[in-house]
């Protein structure tokens, strides 16, 4: 590449003809060296499923329960980048494996189409993001099947049915346009869609006290919602005093808007204040709260079982209602491990988590109503010390009461784990190896920060391309893709993203294929180095080199 002139020549002819087509839209697989050069496999054939239910868990070796699941009618549906689909069969006829151009790809599980709102209808499923790269068979590992839409229950407190007219006592909730309502004796749960991440149910409390002809109604939003949880929703007498009292949900607070009489000669409403003495009590068996527990590799024996003890006594003068552990860690590997068995925050005792679980993990199963309990966090010295770094475990329990307690134990193991980089991923090839250009390669980038991308330098890297003569062209050597506006109409007419498009992004898709077929003109070796640094100053740098014939 002696000339730049007749380089930027080539790549305006050729700008102009691809600049109204995306990559999508070419089409390189009856070229020379395409397509089946660049197909590879996805393997399903060893693929095993397991279905978290509300109460125990379903794997694929059983296609039956009570409940009716049937792994076997699961649809399973693989789809491109783009959204294409690829493949759709049910699990139980899945196909050994499939072939499959280099790329990524999501394979994707239900038990059956999502609904909107209805009684007694979960829907389950999962999502797994896939990487295909050609000539490799790529296995799709074990998969955990949870529950995709949203479950609520309502009920109401013994003291609060004795003083409301029950036959038009309702409880609408909605998420979004779609409700159902809840009659006083209905003890079915409804499944809701999500329609965010985070999603508001709005309730609306509809009641006439006995004897009386005047329609209370009260309204509230419970938001943050998600999928997979399940929001137990109990009517109670939130407040009391002076023979008037106030109605409110346990789960949230309830915005009332007026007080209704209730009889204080049928149920004693004195606002009882929680004394600490009354608080359940969380103790560390042999251990100070306030110390960091080390665990070294003397604590396991020859045959790797944990020798030692980190048992947590829960106490509770009242019945336990719930118990909710949350759990973070400076290793993010070790985070990514948890969760891949159980939410990095839950409440053991709403019956989101099934029992195998909790008992895996060291968690009671038995903690809702007891007013004793224990949690056994050696069941996880294995993982513990599997990832370097300083784990904590929150626990907050809370009796029917409404007395809470808190506690956190930190446990270490090693030195601190590793901060969490940007990751720059080349779909379909090692990006770590140099790769020679063949008609119909592909070169798109999946560029993705821990926080957000904060800058993104790019050097050229070519024995054909001087300092000066790039100038020549409005490009430099080494520029950066978020500060350099003096080079963005250049990169901009190359393929590149710059500026907005770039900083604070989460994730950017870059696409330099373009830019491969105007070089496939000039033989030699190109490099493009790559610097991503995140918002929390950590950087990743990767080059895609590549050899021109």
């Amino acid at each position: 590449m002696k000339s730049v002139v007749r380089f930027l020549g080539v790549a305006t002819a050729l700008l102009l003809t691809l600049g109204a087509c995306s990559k999508d839209n070419i089409d390189y697989k009856e070229t020379e060296n395409g397509g089946a050069n660049n197909t590879g496999y996805l393997a399903l054939g060893g693929m095993s499923v397991t279905v978290m239910e509300d109460t125990d868990n379903v794997t694929s070796s059983s296609t039956t329960r009570a409940e009716e699941v049937d792994i076997n009618n699961f649809d399973v549906v693989v789809t491109n980048n783009a959204g294409d689909t690829m493949a759709s069969f049910k699990y139980g006829n899945r196909p050994e494996k499939i072939s499959l151009d280099g790329g990524v790809y999501k394979v994707a599980l239900s038990s059956e189409p999502m609904v909107d709102a209805e009684w007694e209808k979960p829907i389950y499923g999962v999502e797994k993001e896939v990487i295909v790269k050609r000539k490799e068979t790529t296995t799709v590992n074990d998969l955990i099947c949870r529950l995709q839409n949203v479950k609520v229950s309502v009920d109401y407190a013994a003291d609060l049915r004795d003083q409301l007219d029950l036959e038009r006592t309702t409880m609408t909730v909605a998420l979004e346009e779609n409700s159902l309502v809840y009659a006083n004796e209905e003890t079915r749960a409804g499944y809701f869609a999500p329609v965010a991440k985070e999603n508001t149910l709005k309730l609306t409390f509809e009641c006439y006290y006995k004897g009386e002809d005047k329609k209370i109604t009260m309204t509230n939003e419970i938001k943050g919602v998600k999928a997979a949880e399940w929001r137990k929703i109990l009517v109670v007498v939130q407040h009391a005093g002076e023979g008037t009292g106030s109605l409110g949900i346990v789960c949230e607070t309830w915005v009332y808007d007026e007080e209704l009489p209730f009889d204080t000669s049928v149920m004693l409403m004195e606002e009882e204040l929680v004394d600490d003495t009354d608080l359940p009590v969380i103790n560390w068996e042999g251990h100070d709260l306030a110390e960091d527990f080390v665990i070294t590799d003397d604590m396991f024996d020859a045959d790797g079982n944990f020798k030692s003890s980190i048992n947590l006594d829960i106490t509770a003068k009242a019945e336990i209602n719930s118990v909710v552990v949350k759990v973070t860690s400076d290793n993010p590997d070790f985070t990514t491990a948890y969760s891949e068995i159980m939410p990095l925050e839950s409440d053991i005792c709403d019956g989101t988590v099934s029992n195998a679980l909790l008992r895996m993990m060291g968690y009671p199963t038995d903690a809702k109503g007891a007013t004793a309990t224990r949690i056994k966090l050696a069941a996880q010295a294995e993982m513990l010390c599997t990832y370097k770094g300083t784990h904590t475990y929150e626990i907050t329990v809370t009796d029917v009461n409404g007395g809470k307690s808190v506690a956190t134990v930190t446990l270490k193991y090693g030195e601190a784990g590793p901060v969490a980089a940007p990751s720059i991923v080349w779909t379909g090839y090692n990006i770590d190896e140099r790769q020679t250009y063949a008609l119909g390669m592909t070169c798109d980038l999946v560029i993705s920060a821990p926080g957000v991308i904060d800058d993104f330098v790019v050097e050229i890297i070519s024995n054909d391309l001087t300092d000066s003569e790039l100038q020549g062209v409005g490009l430099a050597a080494k520029f950066s893709l978020v500060n350099a506006s003096q080079f963005f109409a250049s990169l901009g007419a190359l393929g590149f993203p710059v500026g907005d498009a770039v900083k604070g992004k989460k994730e950017l898709n870059l696409s330099i294929t373009n830019f491969l077929v105007i070089l496939s003109g000039f033989p030699g070796d190109h490099d493009f180095m790559m610097t991503v640094k995140d918002s929390a100053g950590v950087e990743t740098t990767k080059s895609i080199m590549l050899h021109f014939n």
